[in-house]
């Protein structure tokens, strides 16, 4: 039996704690990755310390006698008390221009179990954060699927010189990483990279590649709400929303982020009207296999636009979002065959001339757009073909 567990800071990748008299103690955390089109903190605070964060962090952790940890362990089922942790990890994984991600590792004598605390350091970061808390509780109470990661607890806290911090703590999907378009140096092909990977970066196949894009559209199709018009938005591969696990030759993709779930129409409606619904549905379709082309050169880098056969993984993707749909009861079971006569029935202009008035209702200042305007007759015809096979 052990007395309350101790704390121990670290950076990621690095076994040696980080302590207040540690150099870095002292300097402010960095704010990186302003590379997604999603509108970010003008004038993010430079005054968040690593040590502000770090305090705060474990002020969360120990609040109310280790509740959120504690309340997180029954969550995963796991017959844990507070006297069989000895020791608790909090290792800073990255900086994002919202959030700085900590992975947290309770350790007992027998496993270490992990979960994720994102943290927010500005007036924007400390908004989103909030709104994700919730929309995250409410998708995970609203569907039984497991592709969004659990929350277990959320709060605030006042820092040095009255800094605002706030975070939450979810579920961490061990093994799971990023994935981005990068350049293959063998044949100097744009090809999806998995970072990270248990035998490091990987290049994968074309077939796995229309594989991660197939499951990363059936997620977002299965939290699209026919009736409501309401998705998960605004998302970017950029932002590294989505991660991947290979095992083996099998792939499972997670949604690690859900910053929003608001209706693709400004008021809020909710009908059964059929072909509102299924003009509903054509939007988000093209508005899904539009973004789903859409990432950064090794996530940091130029906008990029994937290859055809992301629309292929699109197409079998939303189709299995619909299956599955239809087979919980949400959606009659007929629906998809009655939505592909309705969407055989336009023609390829008239799904162009629908794609263009779809991206003029995007921000039109967003760095994402010249490569869009520039890509999307062409990929108005490859979505119109792949549909004919739906």
């Amino acid at each position: 039996m052990h007395a309350n567990p101790q704390l121990k800071f670290f950076l990621s990748g690095q076994t040696q704690p980080l302590e207040p008299n540690s150099k870095l103690w002292n300097l402010p955390l960095p704010v990186k990755r302003e590379t997604t089109g999603i509108k970010a903190d003008q004038n993010p605070s430079l005054s968040v310390t690593y040590g502000d964060y770090f305090e705060a962090s474990g002020t969360f952790i120990i609040k109310n006698n280790y509740e959120a940890i504690l309340n997180a362990l029954s969550y995963i089922d796991e017959f844990i008390c507070l006297e069989q942790i000895y020791e608790i990890k909090i290792s800073l994984e990255k900086h994002g221009p919202f959030y700085h991600p900590s992975k947290i590792e309770a350790v007992t004598e027998n496993s270490v179990i992990p979960f994720v605390l994102n943290v927010a350091v500005s007036k924007i970061g400390i908004e989103c954060i909030h709104k994700e808390f919730f929309t995250l509780k409410k998708l995970n109470s609203e569907f039984s699927n497991s592709f969004i990661p659990a929350v277990y607890g959320q709060d605030d806290f006042n820092g040095r010189d009255n800094l605002k911090i706030g975070m939450f703590l979810g579920e961490w999907f061990e093994g799971y990483s990023e994935f981005h378009i990068s350049k293959d140096p063998s044949d100097g092909k744009e090809k999806i990279l998995i970072w990270g990977n248990l035998n490091g970066n990987l290049f994968v196949s074309a077939d796995k590649a229309i594989e991660i894009y197939r499951q990363a559209s059936m997620i977002m199709t299965c939290f699209y709400n026919v009736h409501t018009f309401e998705q998960i938005f605004p998302w970017h591969h950029a932002a590294g929303d989505f991660v991947v696990k290979q095992t083996d030759d099998a792939l499972d993709v997670k949604l690690i982020t859900a910053r929003q779930y608001s209706s693709l129409f400004q008021t809020k409606v909710q009908t059964k009207d059929q072909d509102l619904i299924f003009e509903g549905l054509l939007m988000f379709l093209v508005v899904l296999s539009i973004r789903m082309r859409l990432d950064r050169i090794n996530g940091t880098g130029d906008i990029v636009w994937a290859h055809n056969m992301s629309v292929d993984g699109t197409i079998k993707g939303f189709r299995e979002g619909i299956k599955i749909k239809t087979r919980s009861g949400v959606i009659p079971y007929n629906f998809i065959d009655e939505f592909r006569i309705y969407l055989q029935s336009r023609s390829e202009n008239e799904l162009f001339e629908l794609s263009k008035a779809i991206i003029g209702s995007f921000n039109q200042s967003a760095p994402d757009m010249p490569v869009i305007r520039r890509n999307l007759a062409k990929h108005s015809s490859e979505l119109y073909h792949a549909v004919k096979n739906l």
